[in-house]
């Protein structure tokens, strides 16, 4: 497969289907044949309710893909710079093109593993108490933990070496799922500090 499909077909994956579904009736179909209705990826089915059988939709109104991948749009706004977000998505897709010609396998998923390994549980915070400072080892939700390793895989990914940028975050991604990468460190390091100030969780910020 090229480069410039695996391109296309990340691109795909964060940019918005253009429509998720798209309904056609059909002109000039008389009023025995029904309405007809056209899918991405389908062939027309008939709507006609007196019809033999029911129709069968890909999408319903309930039921709709997402217009964008949660993770991925998260991941754009936290590369963004400047407010250029399609600079920031065309590095996300090629990160995606990257991975996929190097893994030989379904980008996502290894995006969603790596930064699931990469998660931190808390953040620490100084607070002044008894003419000492105190290190207060505060627990992040979910969003919270999200940011913090995205911001991470992004800030070690700058000190990489290569020229492109998508390159760089597609290899750092990859360095994670292989346990090698500086961002498991620093997540391992946040948890030390956190477990030898656990006597200052009780104290209020």
């Amino acid at each position: 497969m090229s480069s410039s499909v695996l391109t296309s077909v990340a691109r795909n994956s964060i940019r918005s289907f253009g429509a998720y579904y798209s309904t056609q009736a059909d002109q000039k179909a008389s009023s025995t044949d029904g309405a007809r209705v056209i899918l991405p990826g389908s062939t027309a089915v008939s709507a006609d309710p007196l019809g033999g059988s029911s129709p069968t939709y890909i999408y319903s109104p309930k039921a709709l893909p997402p217009r964008q991948d949660p993770l991925l749009h998260f991941f754009v706004n936290l590369l963004m710079r400047d407010g250029k977000k399609a600079s920031a998505e065309r590095y996300i897709a090629d990160m995606l093109a990257e991975m996929a010609k190097l893994t030989n396998a379904d980008p996502l998923p290894l995006v969603y593993e790596a930064v699931e390994l990469a998660k931190p549980l808390l953040r620490m915070q100084s607070r002044k108490q008894g003419g000492k400072s105190l290190q207060v080892p505060i627990p992040l939700n979910s969003r919270q933990s999200t940011r913090r390793a995205l911001k991470w895989i992004i800030q070690a990914s700058d000190r990489r070496s290569d020229r492109s940028i998508s390159r760089r975050l597609a290899v750092e991604v990859l360095a994670i799922l292989e346990g090698n990468s500086s961002v498991l460190s620093r997540r391992d390091e946040q948890h030390k500090i956190g477990t030898n100030n656990r006597a200052n969780a009780s104290v209020r910020i």
